[in-house]
């Protein structure tokens, strides 16, 4: 035999890889660079030209640099040789191509047909057992689909032919088991192989060879015929010479093969034919798929089942369960801990997939199920018992007392595979579905979630390489999270980048920005997002697809159970039935009691889906109906008294809400119901119809006392998107421009509110004007106070102090016409805060303490908060500390026992200014800390600068100027940005720290 080569080892037969001389395997690089060493291995010593390298890579379209990235590749590949230890002369430049100048034992495909002719020979000079060694060591070269993930056609064309070289090895080494004798070992592989190319010839000759060898001369004949029959009706033509002598041979009862083994025979052809097979045979099937070599992750989840069977008692099979959504990881899990498994069963692994999807048709039978594991111990088709239960009692039969991992994948439901579970314990059955498999006595159902961020950057480090990741750190995260951490995702767009090196992560994510694209853009040859959802979405019965459908389009991708019965039109009870399906077929998820939640990508497919107009507008109506009668109930606990509540919204008769008993459980509820609102605002732009855009701007401004607990920054972009959609309806005629204003003028005071919180004040200032012009026209009096209020708000932010006294003043006097009494209690506040920047604050004490009062009387928990805040404000202007510290002090307490922690923050940040007055700058400090972390949990910016700008006067008193230095930058850069005039009193507070350390 010839001797393998010592040196480099070039790999083809699965992925491409490199191995040094002391076996270590030496990852090859990117996809493309991956092509070009594969095009010059598979022609080992003959010279490739720049053409055909070229052409190889980009399939005839060329980029503008292609020679030059080749010279790269090579430049590169040379490195990679010589680090590998082959020296600076295996790859040669060749004219202008490159020659690998190696011998061609040095690449496992030329070795496998070189120990394939070696072999034929030995078989040509009666030396069966040296061409089966030979043989055996070729087909072991395969480790894997040839050059797998190696992109371009030439790729493709070479898979073609390795495959058929495997294929004509496989024959071989077949041939050489027969003249041996080993009639039994062959039968499994021979009916696997005709199952996977039913129109060659020669495995029918085999076949028909080993069933006569072992004396079953009918199903030889039998096998003929069926051949035969195959031929003529697919092809139109008659089996070929060697198939139609051996047929007349064996008709004939001439001896066509070697004698048996001294074993009985075994049939596996009618009851009244079979014979007892033989005690000592076993066929020993290997059908696992290959192990991924990239796999990651997952080892809570393995270590999980290892224990399981580390611990089982052994008296019942050991069964084991993987369930999760589609795309998750469950088959590569369940592939990666059967492999490392192979050692413990020793008898085989049957591996049989369920799922098929390339198309969707119905599901695998139990019945179909049993004949394929039976075929993969060597029962053919033909030869399976008819009726169920003698299917499965042969199942059960061969399987009894073998150590066999059976590995049943994508499973649809129990029902489907409880004839195939064996009946004796030493086998292991590992399932994978997306439905919880109730009613099976597994050992453990391991329910898989997506990947964690950490697992999913390794998936992607190893498909697209560390350097990109390293070049864009922030953009891989944020490729991953748009992947939804989902592995399937994930591993498809690193295959795309891996196949497209100049593209960067970024634009990846671009791509994937766009919700109508995305599901689109999750495809990378055989790999789809899209198709394996698709299996998962026709498994569901119709009704509950549209429900599905339904549920994507207009609550999104997080609802509550009363929210899902809005939607679907039906009692919370109906719904609840209906939604526990879905749950069960991991559809849904409700690891969240009271909550169900659909996966970001589910939500992109379901939108995709078809879907009935009319049902669609129904479901969203009575969805908003729901939100907004609920958003009433909790703005009434917020703001008691308040009439905003009274006139937001349509109503209708029984258009109650939920019953919201506290100001706590409103928080609760606008914190659950925060992704319902923003998805249903989200499609009512989409619609753009005026009456859908006011009642969700509505919606938003019944939300806005809880804008931290709903999501503030989604509830602010959503209010901007709602908007602009409301300004691009066209200008009306008639009635319908009073109620076109109406809308914009709630838009526009919804933009102020939350420009209040998070832009300049001269957004907020544009914003409220034109609120207060567009409410005016339309008549609408309780949005035109709050309007004047923001505009007050918005003149105090920029000095302009007696503006604000005049809009604060009329807000007032509209708040006590319509009965507002809060209303005109937290105005006057406003008022009496703007008379005291604007410097009179010996007569603000007497309108705070009165406002005090009012505010406790009433039960006003906001006002009150805000009545003490003024009051530390006006004694702390009177040098009054001590007592501005109490009113500050008092504020905190009430408002975070009120949960109004905005409110909190400007007080702790006030009572560090007044504590650093006090000469107490350490404390000063720690208040000024604890403002800054309560204003970064809310994303005030302006506040963070307030409370950054005293946090860095403190750290200056105390003599730490490093600190202080930088604090007061930031407030400082924050003042700038939001154009406050705030941003002199930090610069000036830098210059004098500055001037102090010279």
């Amino acid at each position: 035999m010839a001797a393998a080569w010592p040196g480099v080892r070039f790999v083809v037969l699965g992925p491409m890889r490199l191995y040094r001389p002391d076996g270590v395997a030496i990852s090859v690089g990117t996809p493309k660079q991956q092509a070009m060493l594969a095009t010059l291995a598979l022609t080992p010593g003959t010279a490739v030209s720049l053409a055909r390298l070229t052409d190889t890579l980009w399939d005839h379209e060329l980029p503008a640099r292609a020679a030059s990235t080749v010279r790269t590749y090579a430049w590169r590949l040379r490195r990679l040789l010589s680090g590998a230890g082959a020296g600076d002369d295996v790859l040669v430049s060749a004219g202008d191509g490159y020659r690998l100048a190696v011998p061609p034992s040095a690449v496992d495909a030329s070795r496998a047909a070189e120990l394939g002719a070696l072999a034929q020979e030995a078989l040509a000079s009666g030396d069966a057992p040296q061409a089966r060694q030979m043989l055996s060591e070729a087909l072991a070269l395969w480790t894997g689909e040839p050059l797998a993930g190696v992109p371009g056609l030439f790729a493709e064309q070479s898979r073609g032919w390795l495959g058929e070289l495997h294929t004509a090895l496989t024959e071989q080494y077949l041939e050489a088991e027969l003249r041996l004798g080993h009639y039994y070992e062959a039968l499994p592989r021979l009916t696997g192989m005709i199952a996977e190319h039913p129109m060659r010839e020669r495995l029918y000759v085999l076949l028909m060879r080993a069933l006569f060898g072992m004396g079953r001369q009918v199903e030889a004949l039998r096998v003929f015929q069926d051949a035969r029959r195959g031929l003529v009706e697919v092809h139109g033509v008659e089996p070929g010479a060697e198939l139609v002598e051996l047929h007349a041979r064996i008709l004939r009862g001439d001896d066509v093969a070697p004698a048996p083994r001294a074993e009985p025979p075994v049939t596996l052809s009618s009851p009244a034919e079979q014979e007892e097979p033989p005690e000592n045979w076993r066929p020993i099937p290997a059908q696992l798929p290959p192990d991924l070599p990239d796999f990651t992750g997952r080892q809570d989840q393995l270590s999980a089942l290892l224990d399981v069977l580390e611990t089982a008692d052994g008296r019942a099979p050991a069964m084991l369960a993987i369930t999760g959504m589609s795309g998750v990881g469950k088959t590569s899990l369940a592939v990666h801990l059967a492999h490392g498994l192979r050692e413990r069963y020793p008898d085989g692994q049957l591996h049989v997939d369920l799922g098929d999807l390339d198309q969707v048709g119905e599901p695998v039978t139990g019945p179909d199920l049993l004949e394929l594991l039976l075929a993969g111990l060597g029962v053919p088709s033909n030869r399976s018992p008819g009726h169920l239960a003698e299917r499965r009692g042969l199942w059960r039969s061969l399987v009894d007392g073998r150590r066999l991992l059976i590995v049943l994948d994508n499973v649809v439901d129990a029902a489907q595979i409880r004839d195939a579970l064996p009946g004796t314990p030493g086998c292991a059955v590992l399932i994978t579905s997306r439905a919880r498999l109730d009613g099976l006595p597994l050992l453990t159902q391991v329910n898989l979630d997506v990947f964690t961020p950490a697992e999913a950057l390794d998936l992607l480090r190893q498909g697209v390489g560390a350097r990109r990741l390293e070049a864009e750190p922030d953009d891989a995260v944020d490729l991953v999270t748009a992947c939804g951490l989902l592995p399937l995702a994930v591993r498809i767009v690193a295959s795309r980048l891996a196949a497209r090196p100049h593209w960067t992560l970024r634009s990846m994510v671009e791509r994937l920005r766009d919700e109508r694209r995305r599901i689109a853009e999750l495809r990378a040859g055989p790999l789809a997002i899209e198709a394996v959802f698709e299996v998962a979405y026709r498994q569901l019965a119709e009704p509950l697809a549209k429900d599905f459908v339904l549920l994507t389009a207009v609550a999104g991708g997080e609802f509550t159970l009363p929210e899902a019965a809005a939607v679907l039109g039906v009692a919370p009870a109906e719904a609840e039935a209906r939604l526990e399906v879905l749950v069960d077929a991991s559809i849904l998820d409700d690891t969240v009691p009271g909550r169900f939640r659909v996966h970001e990508l589910l939500v992109s497919f379901g939108r995709g889906r078809d879907r009935d107009p009319g049902d669609e507008l129904a479901a969203l109506d009575r969805l908003l109906s729901l939100l907004m009668a609920t958003a009433r109930n909790a703005f009434a606990r917020a703001v008691p008294g308040d009439p905003t509540g009274d006139v937001l919204g349509p109503r209708s008769p029984g258009d109650a809400g939920l019953p919201i008993a506290d100001l706590r459980a409103a928080r609760d509820w606008a914190s659950a119901a925060g992704d319902t609102v923003v998805a249903a605002c989200a499609r009512v732009v989409e619609i753009g119809t005026v009456p859908l855009l006011g009642t969700a701007i509505d919606l938003l401004i019944a939300m806005s006392p809880f804008a931290a607990e709903a999501g503030a920054r989604r509830l602010d972009a959503t209010a901007g998107t709602l908007a602009r959609a409301a300004a691009r309806v066209p200008e009306p005629a008639g009635p319908g421009r009073r109620a076109r204003h109406r809308v914009l003028g709630r838009a526009e005071f919804l933009c102020s509110t939350v420009a209040l919180r998070t832009a300049t004040h001269t957004d907020v200032e544009a914003h409220a004007r034109r609120a207060v012009a567009a409410a005016t026209e339309a008549g609408d009096p309780v949005i035109l106070r709050q309007a004047l209020n923001n505009l007050g708000l918005a003149a105090q932010l920029r000095h302009d102090y007696g503006l604000a006294v005049r809009c604060f003043d009329r807000s007032a006097e509209l708040a006590r016409r319509l009965g507002h009494s809060s209303g005109a209690l937290t105005s006057s506040l406003n008022s009496a805060h703007a008379l005291l920047r604007g410097g009179d604050p010996a007569n603000v004490l007497a309108v705070c303490e009165s406002a005090l009062a009012l505010a406790r009387e009433i039960g006003d928990a906001p006002g009150t908060g805000y009545a003490l805040y003024v009051l530390g404000l006006a004694n702390h202007a009177l040098e009054r500390y001590e007592a501005a510290a109490a009113h500050f002090t008092a504020c905190v307490d009430s408002c975070l026992a009120a949960g109004i922690r905005d409110r909190a923050a400007h007080a702790l940040f006030r009572l560090a200014e007044t504590l650093l007055a006090l000469g107490k700058a350490d404390e000063a400090a720690a208040e000024a800390r604890a403002a800054l972390r309560l204003c970064e949990e809310l994303g005030t910016r302006r506040d963070q600068a307030n409370a950054l700008l005293v946090l860095g006067k403190a750290l200056a008193t105390l003599g730490n100027p490093h600190e202080a230095e930088a604090r007061l930058n930031q407030a400082h850069t924050h003042f700038v940005a939001l154009n406050l005039p705030e941003a002199d009193d930090a610069a000036r507070a830098i210059e004098e720290l500055s001037n102090h350390a010279r």
